[in-house]
């Protein structure tokens, strides 16, 4: 942003450098660049070649008003629609020609490229009365950026490379401080005038057709090459957000480390690439110096949305997943290349298991350039196995998480802190739905009482997890015999029957009021009667009420997840019943309807599922989460933390629901229950 650079209120030549103090850090943030000048010369634009280079490749779009010191006759032989041949090799005799045939190879190709690439559209200006010589003594300019904010300036300096020497004074404004908003305007009016062709003084002319092409040929090659870089970097950048701008400027000035704490629903994403995309601007173009990105992604269908997301920004990444057959020789062969030319950088997307593969290993630990990693959903890499992957020689490091606290694992959420750095940004829920970028919602606890045969394997299982936990008392995280305890009980309580009892009751009363709609079902994978999964028991339920569901799972394939997505969207598929693949960032913002089966006490969890069903869309108002809250069967109490554990979460979803007093009031019921 324009507002990251301390530019001055003016600037006097002779004691100052113009292009260092305005031009190149103006350039340099700039998304359009309107100016007005007299005198504008080969010089300058070697003197602000990085400025316009990094403004040409960001996709940067300039507008150039010159008035070359002629006569009107003279003018329309530079720029007439119409030339014969004589007037054309007139042409190229006069003043523009010879301002590019005076630039040295290197300079005089990147003007025409610019040009040609229209990244620079110039007019001509002379005055209208007959036999009139001089030229326009305009010397204004604005820039705006992506975020609306603009600088301008007006003065008496000129656009040559001489102008730096001579006693001359330029009056900046910039639009976010105090009435000089004002000023800009008046500043872009006149410009407009100009440029429209409305100025009582002065003609505006169009360059011809072959004045075009003479530029263009004289850009050679080049041309098509900048153009094809420049469609890599589109300028169909998104707009940021203030929390998103914030957040990429605070990892900035952390030297490039740290954590963003955002909650699902508000960005992290774009977030994260426009931080990958400031960093190539530092890095790549700016210090001319190679650089290797490396994203981390759990699961293979996010991985694909990421490289659709990544697009967007330009990035064609490398996507690293399953066989290496598909990916090492490319990968090997773009490092090579990277090492030679010292130019460049290159983008990978990867899988968390391809990612701490021996191949994958294999590559990043030799990589001796800048090095930036990045991993969505970081949380994820808590384990000893994927600490143990994470490389040392990654001098940039950026973690994703809406809730990066590992759950029960303070060993591996420290770890991970400790390695990526602290959070520097923490955009909750909360603030997402306040500030109106997240949909609100209400909210409904259901209890679900286990039965006698459940609650006895429950209260079995949490014993199990307590003698081991004793036995593990001194060791550093969990044993694996812990998680796949724990994990066991948690399939138990998805699983627990009364829950689709309800969940059946709940569906034919959604049908009643309205038919099932974009409707969301969060299941378990446990199996019971006949191996059957829980989700596909549940998908037999709701297909026996006459609605259209399918299951969305590890199982199916990428291209029928799209299809399955594609079909929820547009209204065709009523509902889909999930276990754990819609927790990591896939896109769901069309749900209206959430049925929550299985419960967790993570909070990990159960803050991402309720933000996945925040995302707004168009003609969602608002969202409805059911939750399934279990208890012991009614004559049985010996394990009171059961329902302690379950209003804790109900008490969460609860405090920022739009029926909050309602759902206070059942809460604070259920609590005293459980307290007789």
């Amino acid at each position: 942003m324009l507002t990251d650079e301390e530019f001055p209120e003016g600037v006097t030549t002779g004691y100052e450098n113009p292009v260092e103090r305005l031009f190149v850090p103006l350039l340099r943030q700039a998304a359009t660049y309107d100016v007005a000048v007299g005198y504008f010369t080969s010089g300058w634009l070697r003197d602000t070649a990085e400025g316009l280079a990094e403004f040409a490749i960001r996709g940067g779009a300039s507008r150039w008003i010159i008035s070359p010191f002629l006569n009107k006759e003279d003018a329309e032989i530079i720029v007439s629609t119409v030339p014969d041949e004589a007037n054309f090799e007139l042409l190229r005799e006069r003043l523009l020609v010879d301002m590019i045939k005076a630039l040295k190879q290197e300079s005089r190709a990147e003007l025409c490229v610019l040009i040609a690439a229209r990244v620079i559209e110039f007019r001509v200006a002379v005055p209208k009365e007959e036999g009139q010589q001089g030229m326009l003594h305009a010397k204004i300019g604005i820039a705006t950026d992506l975020s609306r904010n603009s600088v301008g300036f007006s003065g008496s300096y000129n656009m040559t490379a001489n102008a730096k020497y001579n006693w001359e004074n330029i009056e900046i404004f910039r639009s976010w401080e105090g009435n000089e908003a004002s000023r800009i305007e008046r500043l872009k009016e006149r410009f407009n005038s100009l440029w429209s062709n409305k100025d009582p003084g002065y003609e505006t002319y169009e360059p011809s057709e072959n004045l075009i092409e003479y530029i263009r040929t004289e850009g050679g090659s080049k041309v098509d090459e900048f153009i094809l870089r420049k469609k890599k970097r589109t300028t169909t950048r998104p707009v940021f957000r203030d929390y998103q701008l914030k957040a990429i400027d605070a990892w900035g000035k952390n030297n490039g480390r740290g954590t963003y704490v955002m909650a699902t629903g508000s960005g992290k994403t774009i977030t994260a690439l426009g931080t990958i995309d400031k960093l190539i601007e530092k890095i790549v173009l700016g210090k001319k110096r190679p650089l290797f990105i490396v994203i981390i992604l759990p699961l293979k269908h996010l991985l694909e949305q990421w490289h659709a997301e990544a697009a967007v920004f330009g990035l064609e990444a490398i996507k690293c997943y399953e066989s290496s057959v598909t990916w090492s020789r490319k990968l090997a062969e773009r490092l090579s290349t990277l090492n030679v030319t010292k130019e460049g950088y290159i983008a990978v997307l990867v899988t968390n298991a391809t990612f701490a593969s021996d191949t994958f290993q294999s590559i990043i630990k030799n990589i001796q350039m800048d090095f930036m990693l990045v991993a969505d959903e970081a949380h994820n890499l808590g384990s000893s196995i994927y600490l143990a992957s994470l490389p040392l020689n990654a001098n940039f490091r950026l973690a994703l998480s809406a809730t990066p606290e590992r759950h029960n694992d303070v060993y591996g959420t420290k770890s991970l802190l400790d390695y990526f750095g602290g959070e520097v940004i923490n955009f909750g829920l909360k603030d997402a739905i306040d500030a109106g970028y997240l949909c609100q919602y209400n909210y409904y606890p259901h209890l679900c009482p286990m039965s006698e045969s459940e609650y006895d394997e429950y209260l079995s299982i949490t014993e199990e997890i307590r003698t081991e936990n004793l036995k593990e008392r001194i060791a550093i995280g969990k044993s694996k015999a812990q998680l796949s305890l724990e994990g066991k009980r948690t399939d138990l309580i998805t699983q627990v029957e009364s829950k689709l009892e309800k969940l059946e009751d709940l569906l034919v009363i959604q049908k009643r009021k309205g038919g099932v709609s974009h409707t969301l079902i969060y299941c378990g994978s446990r199996r019971g009667e006949n191996s059957e999964r829980h989700i596909e028991r549940t998908v037999r339920l709701v297909g026996g009420l006459d609605i259209k569901v399918r299951k969305f799972t590890a199982t199916e394939s990428i291209d029928e997840r799209k299809e399955i997505l594609n079909l929820f969207s547009s209204g065709e598929l009523e509902a889909i019943a999930a276990i754990k693949c819609l927790d990591e960032g896939v896109d769901v913002p069309q749900t209206k309807v959430a049925y929550i089966l299985a419960s967790t006490t993570n909070p990990r969890e159960y803050v991402q599922r309720r933000g996945r069903v925040l995302r707004k869309s168009e003609g969602k108002e608002f969202a409805e989460i059911h939750d399934f809250l279990i208890c012991p069967p009614p004559s049985r109490s010996e394990e009171p933390d059961l329902l302690y554990r379950e209003i804790v979460r109900a008490k969460e979803f609860a405090a920022l629901a739009l029926n909050k007093k309602v759902c206070d009031s059942k809460i604070e019921e259920l609590a005293s229950g459980m307290e007789n």
